[in-house]
Formats: structure tokens, sequence, C-alpha cells
């Protein structure tokens, strides 16, 4: 599959392109497309940051700015391939399915409607309808959480419930774990 087409069956035909992604698993093209939608992002979003005339922007050198944006970028890329093997090692334990590299790849090519948000949002800030923005790229962001449950369920090949429950554990244990945490914390201190 070249790459247009890739690009073009996700927006268009996801589930049977996501699919055939995740059994040929383009590494490199993957993580080039999820690198760039989300530097491209950052970029713009950096832009809203000026536009709006932020605070945060004031107190740090432009350098620096620079750096926390290359840093965060590469810190997605990192977080993608943790997660990417979560998922999986998830899925294994539950379902006795594992394909972190498909994983990978799938969420890779999901995130590329990803990269409408931020250009949009800015665009619309300039044109003085920030509001249309905001909404219209927690569209894009929806967008994207869907065809993210259609990434690990067609690279998984599980139903649409099991990728949901694959895809929500990790933020379920991490949220009862950082309860556990607090309720430990404010019970050590009232002692």
């Amino acid at each position: 599959m070249s790459f247009t087409e890739s690009i073009y069956g996700v927006l268009f035909e996801p589930a049977a392109t996501l699919r055939d992604l995740a059994e040929n698993k383009p590494y490199g093209r993957a993580l080039l497309i999820f690198l760039a939608v989300t530097l491209l992002s950052l970029i713009f979003e950096q832009a809203l940051m000026v536009y709006n005339d932020s605070e945060t922007l004031k107190i740090l050198p432009a350098n620096a700015v620079w750096m926390f944006n290359i840093l965060g970028a590469l810190l997605s890329v990192l977080l993608l391939l943790v997660i990417s093997g979560l998922l999986s090692l998830i899925s294994e334990i539950i379902y006795g399915k594992f394909n972190a590299g498909g994983i990978m790849v799938a969420l890779c090519y999901a995130s590329i409607p990803g990269i409408l948000g931020p250009p949009v949002h800015y665009a619309l800030s300039l044109a003085g309808v920030e509001w249309l923005g905001a909404i219209l790229a927690l569209l894009v962001m929806v967008w994207v959480l869907v065809l993210q449950v259609i990434a690990v369920r067609e690279s998984l090949q599980v139903t649409t419930g099991q990728a949901i429950l694959i895809l929500v554990l990790p933020g379920l244990f991490s949220l009862i774990l950082l309860t556990a945490l607090v309720v430990t914390v404010l019970l050590g201190v009232n002692i």
C-alpha cells in the first residue's frame, strides 16, 4: 500500500486500512507520520499561544519554548511505544492476543486527522471565532479517538467493546492507584 493510499484509507476506509497496516507494519513510515503530526500540532499550538498573548511565553525565553516542544515530541514517541506495548500486554493477558508492533503502527496512522485540529483552531482564532475553532478541534480529537479504537480492534482482531476495554484499562488502573495513594497520604496525615 502506497503512502497516499494509506492516508486516504485511514480517512475514508479506516477499518480495512488499519487492519492491513497492522499486519504489514511499516514502522518507519508510521513513526515519521506520528512525528510529523506531533510537531506540526506543537507549532500551531505555540502560534495560538502567541496569538492569545500567553503568560507562559512571557516567562520563558523563546529558545526554551522550542526545546520544550522538541522534548514534548520525543516524549510523545516514547509514550506511544510504551502505550503500544502496554495495550498489547493487556490484550494478551485478557484475550490471548498480542501485536504490539501492529498496535503501534495503527495508532500512528490513527493520529493523521489530528493534524487538522490545531491549524483550524488557529485559523478560526485569527478570524475572530475562536469558539468555533475550539469546537472543531474537539471534533477532530473525537475523530482521532474513534480511529484509535478501530486501530486497536483491527490490529488485535477483537470486538469494538473489547478494544474500548483494552484502551480504558490503563487509565482506570492509574485512577484507582492515584486514588489509593491520595487516601493513604490523607489518612497518614490525619494520624
